[in-house]
């Protein structure tokens, strides 16, 4: 299988149009509405930027994929199952992490080993997700966990706008915890568990593709490696910054 014209279309209107929101809309947004954003260093404005982009991407990517699971069929056990919802959001959010690579290449500093291989992965997954009718149940998954991620992109920028010790913050905290755990933690063990039982009982899995069964498998053992850190640390911020104790660094935005 390949692109069709539709995802090629998807992923460079993509691409575009998340760099217009990182070079053109999140500066001219913050520059007119916020005066801190005016007194940060270039690179916390483009750090701020950064994760403006990424928290709005997460917003619509999370409604178009929650759109799909409840809207939508997506059995669990579809091996070979063509939902055009989910290929379309997987070549835009190929895009966007096509776009947010061009970013990184220019902006260094924004790369952790994380974020790395979490880019790397996701470019793959995506790929695959856009390109093959098949195992549209898990692909979707991944983009439902972007529910959590208006919320953790958000904890930074108020940090950096400097509401950290405002009630937006602990709030935000609250939700980041609720959503996050929800979406990668708790919908994940769920689909990894699915995933196992179509593997073990199901043929038509081991008929696939090499590079899309390892999309699956890979994808679902190292995004859930990512999950399981990354909830550690954002976790035990929000904790802290809810019951009054000493607030720590945020964790790298998840895209």
């Amino acid at each position: 299988m390949a692109f069709e014209t539709l995802h090629v279309v998807a992923t460079l209107g993509s691409i575009l149009t998340w760099i217009i929101v990182f070079r053109k809309i999140s500066p001219a947004f913050f520059g007119t509405r916020f005066k801190a954003y005016g007194e940060l260093s270039v690179e916390r404005k483009i750090l701020v930027d950064d994760y403006f982009m990424a928290g709005l991407h997460a917003a619509i990517t999370a409604i178009l994929s929650w759109y799909a699971y409840t809207c939508t069929e997506l059995p669990a056990d579809g091996v070979w199952f063509n939902s055009p919802v989910v290929r379309f959001i997987s070549a835009v959010y190929l895009g966007y992490i096509m776009a947010d690579v061009v970013i990184l290449l220019q902006n260094p500093q924004l790369a952790t080993k994380a974020f790395i291989a979490h880019h790397v992965t996701s470019l793959f997954t995506a790929y695959i997700g856009a390109s093959y009718p098949a195992m549209p149940y898990y692909a979707n998954i991944s983009y439902m966990m972007e529910i959590s991620n208006p919320t953790v992109n958000l904890r930074t920028i108020l940090k950096e706008l400097g509401y950290g010790t405002s009630n937006y913050y602990v709030w935000n905290g609250a939700a980041m915890l609720v959503t996050f755990f929800f979406s990668r933690v708790l919908l994940t063990a769920i689909a990894t568990f699915n995933l196992f039982k179509v593997m073990w009982f199901h043929n038509a899995f081991h008929q696939l593709p090499f590079q899309v069964s390892l999309c699956y498998i890979f994808g679902c053992g190292l995004f859930n490696v990512l999950n399981y850190y990354w909830f550690s640390h954002p976790g035990s911020g929000s904790y802290d910054s809810l019951f009054g104790g000493p607030r720590q660094s945020g964790p790298p935005s998840f895209y």
